[in-house]
């Protein structure tokens, strides 16, 4: 019962201060800043031109090998070159 007790008064302490209240002005400008550095913003013309040909016998040589089962066994990537 004490330890009960003793536990949330603990944990009332914790909530006294709601993290958001310490937020600055420059809080999420980061994720912001990221967000807007990875982003490629399409010309006019990209946006238009946006038909791929097939390549009709790239096709028919995956899917005959695929029937076939001469598919190539997938490569393990890392994430480092130690891996």
């Amino acid at each position: 019962m004490v330890a009960s007790l003793t536990l949330c008064a603990g944990l009332s302490a914790c909530a006294s201060t709601p993290a958001m209240e310490t937020k600055t002005e420059h809080f999420g400008q980061a994720v912001a800043h990221n967000i807007a550095a990875q982003r490629v913003a399409p010309t006019a013309e990209q946006k238009a031109n946006t038909f791929i040909p097939p390549n009709r016998a790239r096709q028919k040589a995956a899917r005959e090998a695929y029937e076939k089962g001469e598919t190539p066994d997938p490569v393990q990537l890392g994430t480092t070159e130690n891996e």
